[in-house]
């Protein structure tokens, strides 16, 4: 019996430990497991990739202070499915990409699938689902965790194909979200206009530093640090090398 505290301190610690996590990247917290919804039957992958744009969407931490948020699943030659998340900061115009890779996360029909984003610190698994779509316009997609019994977090979006749809539309997320009793008090409007990005900014560059590419387009190998000391060595030598001494005794022989 003493030892009963301080097992249920651990697993008060970990359940909060789990929730933090959680909540990190999904931030509608609820009480008690995350609903029963069912992810739209008969997925077609093939037909969802392409680039879908965040119309709206539940608070989340990643995207704060962003705008014309937008995602493009792209099948590539080894089979897999890439993910990659664009978000443009709203002050300054720069573009952030946030990259991952799918994988099915239940049935092969289903429209449920984990993303693994390899973009962050560490490794990140999101499990989201398709509630409905019709491939050409508009998608809801909906992720929730439980940490525990105690409760869960939830994550929502509403997209679309185009970065400022039609009434009718919008009218039919909407209605994906009231068949499924999802609230929108927690909606956010992604801003979608004036989405001119910029590249993140260019590393400074000391022109008076030799680079290895310019090496390597005269077809010199800089393959240590020794190695590229010599070429310093190279570059900024003034007036010819001077010519090694010969030893008279060795140049008799």
């Amino acid at each position: 019996m003493n030892g009963a505290p301080g097992w249920a301190c651990r697993v008060v610690g970990v359940l909060a430990l789990a929730c933090l996590v959680t909540v990190v990247h999904t931030q509608i917290p609820g009480f008690g497991t995350c609903p029963d919804y069912s992810p739209i039957l008969r997925f077609n992958r093939t037909r969802f990739l392409g680039t879908w744009y965040e119309i709206e969407r539940y608070f989340t931490v990643t995207e704060v202070a962003t705008k014309c948020v937008s995602v493009t699943y792209e099948q590539r030659a080894d089979g897999k499915i890439y993910v990659r998340n664009a978000y443009t900061n709203r002050f300054n115009g720069v573009e952030r990409i946030i990259s991952g890779v799918m994988d099915k996360g239940g049935k092969s029909k289903e429209g449920r699938y984990q993303i693994e984003y390899t973009s962050f610190p560490y490794n990140y698994n999101a499990t989201v689902m398709v509630l409905d779509t019709d491939y050409d316009s508009f998608a809801v997609l909906y992720s929730c965790s439980s940490f525990g019994p105690v409760g869960h977090a939830v994550s929502a979006w509403m997209m679309a194909r185009e970065r400022l749809p039609a009434g009718p539309v919008l009218q039919r997320a909407y209605g994906v979200l009231d068949k499924y009793k999802i609230s929108r008090t927690f909606f956010i409007r992604t801003q979608q206009e004036d989405c001119v990005t910029l590249p993140p900014p260019e590393p400074a560059i000391d022109p008076t530093e030799p680079s290895t590419q310019a090496a390597r387009n005269e077809g010199v190998i800089v393959q240590s640090e020794e190695d590229l000391q010599q070429l310093r060595s190279d570059i900024f030598a003034v007036g010819p090398k001077p010519p090694v001494p010969v030893d008279p005794v060795l140049e008799d022989h």
